[in-house]
């Protein structure tokens, strides 16, 4: 049975931002060619929708994103931001660190696996949403 809760979902505003940050890097000058590639696909793949039209639990650009690591169970907070945003002493998290594109487009409720730098692969809940001052 397919689960609503893990589509991808972008509005309009944050497809052409993120379609934007992609043009702007060459293969060769990513953060990671394969950050770019995974993040290429995950803006391939989401169902995109008018700004007014997504939801406030819908995991965007800028939104604060409070997660459950699976299986451990540790919680975190984290601001989804554009890479050049990002600083992780902030816990703003760029779209292409693999938390980034994981939660991006997740509703709350979504479980998604989530590919980390060392190998490991952990599943990810997301338990709340918070875009502009709605927590969902």
């Amino acid at each position: 049975m397919f689960d609503h809760n893990n589509e991808v979902i972008l509005s309009t505003n944050d497809a052409a931002t993120l379609s934007a940050v992609l043009a702007t890097f060459s293969p060769h000058e990513a953060p990671g060619a394969d950050a770019l590639d995974e993040l290429a696909e995950v803006l391939s793949g989401a169902r995109v929708v008018t700004d007014d039209a997504l939801g406030g639990d819908v995991v965007g650009l800028d939104a604060e994103v409070t997660y459950r690591e699976l299986p451990g169970g540790a919680r975190r907070t984290v601001r989804l931001v554009h890479p050049a945003s990002a600083d992780v002493s902030q816990a703003r998290i760029s779209v292409f660190a693999p938390v980034g594109r994981a939660l991006l487009g997740r509703r709350a409720g979504a479980r998604v696996p989530v590919a980390l730098p060392n190998g490991a692969i952990d599943e990810l809940q997301v338990l709340a949403v918070d875009r502009a001052g709605r927590l969902s």
